[in-house]
Parts: structure tokens; C-alpha cells; sequence
């Protein structure tokens, strides 16, 4: 069987990076995308917009991988279904299982690497995107620049005439914060950030405060005044891989993650006898449901791990189980008795 099995690996790798790539091209423009909308908080280079992609690559890779699997594997049967040529391939006596057993490696392999990809990398770069958009939105309040609107400190607008980045010192400072029934403006002639107990704030010299509510207007003056970031910032804390899933004991959200995690790194395994039942059939007989078998099951199996993971764990194992059995008596009885 080697030359067929040579020809059927030659078959399948073409189909499957053909599939693969666009899905790929259009998961990162589309993640592109995402980073660039941080880009109206928060500047990066492109550099870090690179560093951004690499940190999410893992979880595109995870979930159009199984996918692409099983469309490809389909759609090269349908193709050699549709050629006759597994009509050759059977009469010269390789059985549907045999065809089986070639891919069995390439399924356990892929297994392997879906496990690695959402128990080990998801988990790290998850984090590490978090602490990243942590650690510059942080940044983006001490690094709020001159004569340019649209700027936050916590739920004030901040203009600013100029700055010494060497003092940390601002000049001529305008705050506006409206309120449902209520609009402040706070006006400085000076001011500075500072960082208290690792709360920022940002204090104010020589100014007025303006606040205007039902057409009444009250200023204060002030030498000095005080305004802190209110908006809720928890500090990120890493966790390796162990205390990461050690949590799903008491993290119900843990938990979930881990068994859509393990249900969909076994997708490849549970469709493979699909992929059989419909991907080969007689082209003169038989309607081909190649199409509709990828649509079908994929929705299938991805809807009701996500819903069944949110209740029961045990529940889900019982579904993969049984979704992977019924596969099987669809492979016999649509292929493995005909041919």
C-alpha cells in the first residue's frame, strides 16, 4: 500500500492546505482588525500589533484546524468517489477500514497537537494578552500627549496645551466629565500625575472648577486639587499551567473552558467515521452529501459541546462518546457493508 498511500497523503495535504490558508488569511484580517480598534485607546507600534497577532495564533490554529480536518478529509473522498477511484482502490482489496487505518496517525497526531495548543499555549498567551493590554493601558494614562483630543483619565476627557515629559509637568489643563444631569470642567494652570498606593491620579495647581446643573452655575477656585482614575482596574497575576487548571475545581468558567478544550481537541477522532460515511460513495447511485455532513456535524458538535460544558462535564464525555459511536454505525452501514 505504499504507493496508495503516498497518492491518498498527496490527495488529502493538497485538499487540506487549500482549505486551511484562506480560513487562516481571513481569521488574522479579521483579528487585524480587533488589535487596530485598541489603537483608539492605547498607541502600539507594529511591532507590538505583531506581538499582539502572535499571542492569539494559538487559539485561531485551535479551532480551524479540527475543521479543516474534517472538510478536507470529506472532500478528498468525495473527490475520489467522484473519479472512481476508490472504486479501484476497493477492487484491488483495500477494504473502507484499511483506508481508515492510514489516517488513524495523522487523527491522534492532530489530537496531540490541539491538546498542546488549548491546555498549554491558549492558557500562557491569554495572560500574557491580558497583561499586555494591562500594562499599556496603564501606560496610555501617563502617556497622554499635548494638543490632542479625545484623551481619558478615567471618566474625564483631558485636553492639554503642553508638557515637560522631563518634570512630569502639564500646562494649561482642561478636564470635562458629564453626568446625566450634571456637567464638571475643571481648569488648571498646572498639574502632574502621580501614583498613590498604586492608584494614579493626577493633581491640579491654580484652577477653577466649574460645575453646571439645571441651568445654575457654581466655581470654585482651588490652589490645589486631586482627581484619581475610579475606573475599576484589578492588577493581572500570572498563573503556570498547574495553578491555571487547578482552578477549574472551584471555577466553574475553568471548567467549562477545559472540557470545550478537551471535546473539540477530540473532534478529529469523533468525525473521522463521518468523514468516511459521506465522503465515499457511488457517484451513479448514490446523492452526495459531502457538504451538508461538514455543516451539519461541525455545528452539531461545536453547538452542544459549548451548551452541554456549561452544566456537566460528564455529560459532554457521554456526548462525544456517543456522537463518535453513531459515526461509526453510519460508516458500516452506508460503507463498509456495501463495499
Amino acid at each position: 500500500m505504499g504507493k496508495t498511500s503516498e497518492y491518498l497523503f498527496r490527495s488529502f495535504s493538497g485538499m487540506f492546505f487549500s482549505i486551511f490558508l484562506p480560513i487562516i488569511v481571513i481569521g488574522s484580517l479579521i483579528l487585524f482588525v480587533r488589535i487596530a480598534k485598541l489603537t483608539e485607546v492605547t498607541q502600539m507600534s507594529a511591532g507590538e500589533m505583531l506581538l499582539m497577532y502572535g499571542y492569539s495564533l494559538p487559539t485561531i490554529l485551535f479551532y480551524t484546524l479540527p475543521v479543516t480536518f474534517f472538510a478536507a478529509l470529506v472532500l478528498t473522498l468525495n473527490k475520489l468517489s467522484n473519479d472512481f477511484e476508490s472504486v479501484v482502490l476497493f477492487s484491488f482489496g483495500i477494504s473502507p477500514s484499511k483506508l481508515i487505518g492510514f489516517f488513524y496517525p495523522f487523527v491522534l497526531l492532530l489530537i496531540a497537537l490541539l491538546m498542546l495548543l488549548s491546555l498549554g499555549l491558549i492558557p500562557i498567551t491569554k495572560q500574557l494578552t491580558k497583561s499586555f493590554i494591562s500594562y499599556k493601558s496603564m501606560h496610555a494614562v501617563l502617556n497622554i500627549e499635548a494638543s490632542q483630543f479625545g484623551q481619558k483619565f478615567g471618566d474625564w476627557l483631558v485636553f492639554l496645551e503642553s508638557k515637560e515629559p522631563e518634570s512630569n509637568t502639564l500646562h494649561n489643563i482642561v478636564l470635562y466629565n458629564a453626568k446625566p444631569n450634571q456637567e464638571q470642567i475643571l481648569v488648571a494652570k498646572m498639574g502632574r500625575f502621580i501614583n498613590e498606593k498604586g492608584v494614579l491620579g493626577l493633581m491640579l495647581s491654580n484652577g477653577q472648577a466649574y460645575s453646571i446643573e439645571n441651568d445654575t452655575v457654581n466655581q470654585v477656585d482651588y490652589k490645589v486639587m486631586k482627581i484619581y482614575d475610579t475606573s475599576d482596574y484589578k492588577p493581572f497575576t500570572y498563573q503556570n499551567l498547574k495553578e491555571y487548571w487547578a482552578s477549574a475545581l472551584h471555577d466553574k468558567k475553568r471548567l467549562k473552558d477545559m472540557v470545550i478544550f478537551l471535546a473539540i481537541s477530540l473532534f478529529p477522532l469523533a468525525t473521522l467515521y463521518y468523514a468516511f460515511a459521506y465522503g465515499i460513495l457511488h457517484p451513479r447511485y448514490q446523492k452526495n452529501y459531502g457538504y451538508a455532513a461538514i455543516l451539519l456535524a461541525t455545528a452539531l458538535y461545536y453547538g452542544a459541546v459549548s451548551a452541554i460544558a456549561k452544566n456537566s462535564a460528564a455529560a459532554s464525555g457521554a456526548f462525544v462518546l456517543l456522537f463518535t459511536l453513531v459515526g461509526i454505525v453510519l460508516f458500516y452501514r452506508r460503507v463498509q457493508r456495501r463495499f
